[in-house]
């Protein structure tokens, strides 16, 4: 049986397209052509072309965060491969869909000392949900039934259990160009029925008598996507008394009753925190932010803790798991409801109480202290639209933004998988591009930097606006203890820097406004914030020093008894 020597590749695209597959990030190389060649002849993907895979990576990460679907990339071999590496790493932990189709050489010239030529088969063992490696060569029916299960296992397994990435590795030979793009025959593709398991009767009713009887429950919810239902779950817990709900800015949960400014909370709950422990602690979604919150938890007399996950059921962040839970929070949740009675408790009482307190105190503080990051943040929160998405690097930005209350009920993202500064606007990007919303980035200047070629894009997102808040340096280490005992704070932990933001913006050609103070930041984030036709950077010149000081006399105003 004669088959055409890219019959695997052919029905590569096919089953993409058919398995709504809807958007490719390209980065060029030679392996990789053949793949590059049949999805843009053969099928109707977007098809987005971004040189540097590391930043192409994080901008497909970006697409499958807001469109909730699969997002697939594909390289060419070797070490461009690797550059993938983080992307791939923080799509596992933050459970965003990504096929990652990387080209390989022929099997037989590994280790060969031959170009471009390395290891690629299971090559992100570590933080991939499965890893697959088409047959080379197909010469039978056999072969091409094995080559498309493969794909359709690698494709289903993007989704399910929970969504994540997924690596095909594709050993390609010669010729990468003019060859045969005609397929005779059709692929079979394979579905799966998504179902929703539930917990049995009795177990409900046992988890119910342990609830009823506590007298102090606290539900923390981290990083996580907007659910109105399980948003609605909360709200309905929130009436009991005993109950308090704890949520993050990137939790995406919204309710006056809800704690959503937890730090500042614990500046005052630590002076005397045994009235404010639970005895029940309910947790589920991603990465926490606060690390005071873990602390004060660790340490708490909790006598029950439940986690609620589909897959990563037994994760003891706080050290008292007593109970893993494999389900998704809203069917818990709604099981739990039917069985649950109010009870009578001070302790929503008390920490509404507190976080009525630490607001003030909060408020006071701002109006006294001076120019500062902190008060840029202000300023940003206080002038930013209703309708904007919300992307926060990490190291200061993402922790300074749970300091705020919002006005509005912003969507709120973060790489908090991994935790890294790099590929946040890269991310950002690829956001703006998947989304009828303007999309605002908020970023360091080292993680600017390290990430800068997010604007190497010929169509950069005109709904992207970026603010780097400059400190020359990773400011992080200011008020982090440890670094400023060293005597290499400067040279060797905040790597101070002097280089421009400004000339960047204009390599790239991106609209650039600057402020140096408050009143030109005042001035300037009305203008920046408006709609235009093109992507825009604001860069905001911040004191390292006196931010540092300034944020940990927050924390110590915060706690001072006379408040």
């Amino acid at each position: 049986m004669m088959m055409n020597e890219k019959i695997s590749l052919l029905h590569l695209a096919w089953l993409l397209e058919k398995s709504n597959i809807r958007h490719l990030v390209i980065s060029p190389g030679s392996r990789n052509a053949p793949i590059i060649t049949i999805i843009n002849n053969k099928t109707d993907i977007k098809c987005h072309t971004i040189v540097d895979e590391r930043s192409a990576a994080f901008f497909a990460l970006g697409i499958a965060q807001q469109l909730n679907q699969t997002v697939a990339i594909v390289c060419t071999s070797g070490s461009a491969v690797l550059n993938y590496a983080p992307a791939i790493a923080e799509a596992y932990y933050q459970r965003v869909s990504l096929l990652v189709l990387t080209a390989d050489r022929p099997v037989e010239w590994i280790d060969q000392a031959d170009g471009q030529t390395i290891r690629q088969q299971n090559i992100f063992s570590n933080y991939i949900r499965k890893s697959v490696q088409l047959p080379q060569n197909i010469t039978n029916n056999d072969d091409l039934w094995y080559n498309d299960r493969l794909i359709n296992e690698a494709i289903l397994a993007t989704r399910f259990p929970v969504p994540g990435p997924v690596h095909i590795n594709i050993p390609i030979r010669e010729p990468l160009y003019g060859f045969d793009q005609e397929m005779n025959d059709i692929p079979r593709q394979i579905a799966l029925v998504p179902v929703k398991a539930m917990i049995d009767t009795s177990e409900v009713k046992s988890f119910a008598a342990i609830w009823n009887k506590s007298q102090r429950k606290m539900i923390l919810i981290g990083q996580h996507e907007v659910d109105q239902t399980l948003n609605n779950q909360l709200i309905e817990l929130s009436k009991d008394p005993s109950v308090i709900i704890l949520t993050e800015t990137i939790s995406n949960m919204h309710h006056p009753d809800f704690i959503g400014c937890i730090d500042r909370c614990l500046g005052i709950v630590n002076r005397n925190s045994s009235g404010f422990e639970p005895d029940l602690l309910l947790t589920t979604g991603g990465a926490v932010v606060s690390k005071q919150i873990k602390t004060f938890l660790r340490k708490a007399g909790i006598q029950h803790h439940w986690h609620i996950d589909p897959t990563e059921y037994l994760v003891d962040t706080y050290q008292h798991l007593t109970f893993g839970i494999p389900l998704d929070p809203s069917v818990f949740f709604g099981q739990l409801l039917p069985e649950i009675k109010h009870l009578s408790s001070s302790f929503s009482g008390d920490w509404q109480s507190v976080a009525v307190k630490a607001k003030a105190i909060h408020q006071q503080y701002l109006a006294d202290c001076g120019y500062s990051d902190l008060k840029i943040f202000e300023a940003i929160f206080g002038s930013l639209p209703e309708d904007f998405n919300v992307q926060i690097a990490n190291s200061t930005p993402v922790r300074y933004a749970q300091l705020f209350d919002y006005q509005y009920n912003y969507r709120m993202f973060s790489n908090r998988g991994t935790s890294g500064i790099d590929g946040c606007v890269s991310t950002a990007a690829g956001a703006a591009s998947a989304s009828n919303h303007p999309t605002l980035v908020i970023s360091g200047d080292l993680g600017f930097f390290y990430d800068s070629n997010a604007l190497w894009n010929s169509a950069l997102p005109a709904n992207l606006k970026i603010i780097v808040i400059n400190n020359e340096g990773g400011g992080i280490f200011r008020f982090l203890p440890g670094p400023d005992t060293t005597g290499l704070l400067e040279s060797h932990f905040e790597a101070r820097q002097q280089l421009s933001v400004k000339n960047i913006a204009s390599t790239f050609d991106v609209n650039y406004y600057t402020a140096d103070n408050l009143t030109s930041l005042l001035a300037v984030l009305p203008d920046f914030f408006k709609t235009s036709s093109e992507a825009a950077l604001l860069e905001i010149n911040s004191p390292a020093e006196d931010s540092a000081n300034v944020l940990r006399d927050y924390f110590t105003f915060l706690k001072k008894e006379e408040n």
